[in-house]
Order: C-alpha cells, then structure tokens, then sequence
C-alpha cells in the first residue's frame, strides 16, 4: 500500500519508527515534511502525496488537532478526497487526547488506541486495513500482472525480468535486513525481533541476517526496560537467550567475548526478577578469556560486583579501565558508569570521576548526564552537610573537581536561574582548591544579594554556613 503518515513535529521520532516498520511490511509511506515550518503555505507535494495514497495514518496527539496544524491540513485533504473514512483513515491515539477533542471525521471510525508496542499494534491495523482494499486495487494489480505474463514470452525480455528480479530480490532482502536493524538501533526492539524472525524463516542460512540478529539481540539486553508489574526481565530475556547461546558455537574471539557478556547480562537481568541459577562473573570470565579488553565483560562485570555492594575500588576501577582501553561503545561504557554512580548515594561522586576521565579524552557528555549531575551532585550534594559533601568530593582531588566543574558548566553559559547556584558551587570548589580569597569575596557577594532580598532557602543557608566558615579558617 501506499501511505501517508500524518503527525505533528514533536512526534517525529515515533512517525520515523512507524515509517521503517512499515517499510519492513512492503509498505510505501510517505513522511518527510522537513523542509516545511508552520505557517508557510502547504507544499504542494504533500497534497499530491496525499491524493496518490491508499490510505492515512493519522497520529492523535493534542498537538496534532490543534487549529493551525499541519496534520489538521493534512486530514482536510484526505476528507475531501475520501468522504467517509472508513477502510481508508486509521487514526492512532499516540498522546492522550480527551476524545470530545477529535474531529468528528476521526470518531466516525474506530480509533486505534495501542495497549503496549504503538508502532507493533499500528503495523498490524494497517495489515488489517490492507485486506479491505476495494476491488478496484485488486484489478489494477492482476492488470500489471499480466502485463508481465504477456511480456514473458519474448525469450529476451523474459531474460532481463529475470535478472531483474534477481536484482530486486537482493535489493529487497538488503532493505529487509537494513530496516530490521534500524528498527532495534531506534529503540523498537520488540519489533524488530519480529522482523528478523521472519527474515531468517526465509532465509535460514544467511549468515549476515544471524549475525544482525544477534547484534539486535544483544543491544536489546543492554537497552533493556520493564514498566509496572505486566512486564519482566525474565520474559523479556526469554527469547534473546538461545539466539545468543546458538551463536556461540560458532563464533570466535571479539565475537564470542561479546556473546558470552551479553548472556552473563542477560543472568543479571533474569535475578532482578528472583530468578536463580545463572553465575554473570563465570560468563563474564570465559568472555575475558577470549578478549581480554573485552568492553562488555569488563563493564558488566564491574556493575555486578558494585550491584553485589562492593564500593568503587580498586577491582571494579581496573575493570573499567580495561573497559576504556578500547574504542568500541565509548558511550555505553559512560552511560554504564553513571549509572554504577547513582546506584547508591555514598557512590554519586564517582560521576565527577567519570566526567575527569571524559574531560582527558577529550568526550562530551550528553544532556541527560549534564542535568543528572547538576540535580544530583550539584544541587543537592554541594549544599549537603559538610561530612556528605566530602564524601561527594572525595573521589577526585580538589583541583580536578574544580576543573572538572568549569569543563562541565562554564559560568558564561549559566542560564538565569542556575547561576546563584552555580556561584556558590564555583566559590565552594575554589575554597577546597586552595583559592580562599576568590571564594570569599564571590560568597560574600551572592550572600549580600541574598540578604537584600530576604531570602531563605538551601541555597542562602548554605551560602552563609560556608562563608562564616571560610572567614573563620587560617588563611593559606
């Protein structure tokens, strides 16, 4: 079928997940709308787009039925072109969106409102709604089939076709194998699992679709997520486990390394649920053996023993270590270390740690690790009491803490309502780093500005402790 896929902008993420799983289906989908900003007039190719399309997908979003919105414009034109939306209009509700919202051309049919996989429950409406084609599509189909029946009897023509069909189908295998692996780097591993069980049903030998398989296998298990009391590392493993335990057999070095971690993460996983008899540090022990710097068995293993209780020691340092030798996954490997640092409080200073080892090598850290830092370390450490910041502070000396403060948060780029903060973390950093006088006059500042303005909070309290503090200490 041909499809257009109507969404708003904030959705573009999701409406490109939907496209490649559509695709996968045989499907031709029409969303690519990036040139155009609301308010210039409607671009004439997606009218034409519209007009040339089986069906719509509509996404239901509070943003999509807003007046104004493209998507709005876009459901005008498929109601002019098709009356009654029935077999031709499948609305998905993507966002809650009170139903007395929604146009009344969508409630005439029977809104799609996914109870788990959005795009999973999506591809398979569509595939409903492609069996309710009218007869007239039916016909225009059996009319190119004979066409190509009649064309089969001339010997040279009869000989391209098949060239050419041997062409498509490499083509077309090629595309199936590359939106299956977009699908599961995208996020919709569930997905994407499907996909790849049909492509190996069709093709059990192809070495190339076993090994993506298991590639999308093991980022899975890494990406891995459950959501309420419905779903389980347990179920979620299930079918991952003998993929990955088959691909051992015969794999070899890096490749059996990585299988073997990902099955000790995968016996990791399944105790989260209760589940017994799986040993993550034998697998993760057998992996090293055949890749010593294995990044995955040395990370994963660093995160069981922390997980187990151990403290950030020199152990689960060397593994990390090792883990940062190589140039494979860099982003994983930090994301698994922040991640070791906010498991338990006394251990969120390990992320300054990380941060410093990101700053020597020259890596940036993403947005999320930037907020999480500031919530957690700055906002709430650097005003803890003096014993909890020290333990905060304590991974890294002084002058790298300050450093790596400056490296992280540059004052200039401070928005409005951070910067308060930000000059107390600045002064608190440049005391401990032997900076006194600095300190004291920013602190004395910030502390005036919160006395004029009779403010009392964390913040100010934390403010004036410390600089009573500083005026007390021998100066150095």
């Amino acid at each position: 079928m041909n499809l257009f896929i109507s969404y708003p902008s904030d959705q573009k993420n999701l409406a490109e997940q939907l496209r490649l799983a559509l695709e996968a289906e045989g499907h031709e989908v029409f969303t690519d709308r990036a040139e155009l900003k609301e308010g210039e007039p409607y671009h004439e190719a997606l009218r034409e787009a519209i007009e040339g399309a089986d069906a719509l997908v509509f996404l239901i979003t509070p943003r999509s039925i807003a007046p104004g919105s493209y998507a709005l414009t876009e459901l005008d034109i498929a109601q002019r072109r098709w009356r009654s939306p029935g077999r031709r209009v499948l609305p998905v509700m993507a966002l809650p969106t009170p139903i007395e919202d929604i146009p009344p051309y969508l409630r005439s049919v029977t809104l799609l409102q996914p109870k788990g996989d959005l795009v999973a429950e999506t591809v398979a409406a569509v595939d409903r709604l492609r069996g309710r084609l009218p007869m007239r599509a039916w016909l225009v189909a059996a009319g190119v089939l004979a066409l190509a029946i009649a064309g089969a009897f001339v010997a040279y023509e009869r000989a391209e076709q098949k060239r050419a069909q041997e062409k498509a189908q490499l083509e077309l295998q090629a595309a199936e194998l590359a939106a299956a692996t977009q699908l599961c780097e995208a996020g919709s591993h569930a997905v994407a699992w499907k996909q790849f069980e049909t492509i190996i049903a069709s093709r059990p030998g192809d070495e190339a679709v076993r090994k993506a398989r298991e590639d999308c296998g093991m980022r899975w298990l890494r990406e891995a997520r459950v959501a309420g009391d419905k779903e389980s590392f347990s179920a979620l493993v299930e079918p991952i486990q003998p993929v990955l335990a088959q691909g051992m057999a015969s794999a070899r070095g890096e490749r059996r390394a990585d299988l073997a971690a990902h099955l000790g993460w995968a016996d990791f996983l399944r105790s989260r649920d209760g589940a017994a008899g799986g040993d993550p540090p034998a697998l993760y022990k057998a992996a090293l053996a055949d890749d010593a710097g294995n990044v995955y068995a040395h990370t994963m293993w660093a995160h069981w023993m922390v997980w187990n209780g151990a403290r950030i020691d020199e152990a689960v340092r060397q593994h990390f270590e090792a883990a940062a030798k190589g140039s494979r996954d860099r982003p994983w490997l930090r994301r698994m270390q922040f991640s070791v640092a906010m498991l338990r409080g006394e251990l969120n200073g390990y992320a300054f740690e990380v941060l410093n080892q990101m700053r020597a090598a020259g890596e940036q850290p993403d947005t999320t690790q930037r907020d999480l830092v500031w919530r957690r370390l700055v906002d709430w450490g650097l005003t803890a009491s003096d014993a909890e910041r020290e333990v905060l502070l304590g991974f890294l000396s002084p002058a790298d803490v300050l450093s790596t403060f400056e490296w992280l948060y540059p004052a200039e780029q401070a928005v409005a309502d951070r910067q308060p903060l930000h000059r107390f973390a600045l002064a608190l950093l440049r005391a401990r780093a032997g900076r006194q006088e600095e300190a004291l006059q920013a602190l004395d500042e910030l502390n005036r500005e919160f006395v004029a303005r009779k403010q009392d909070s964390r913040l100010a309290r934390a403010t004036s402790q410390l600089l009573e503090q500083l005026r007390k200490a021998p100066r150095r």
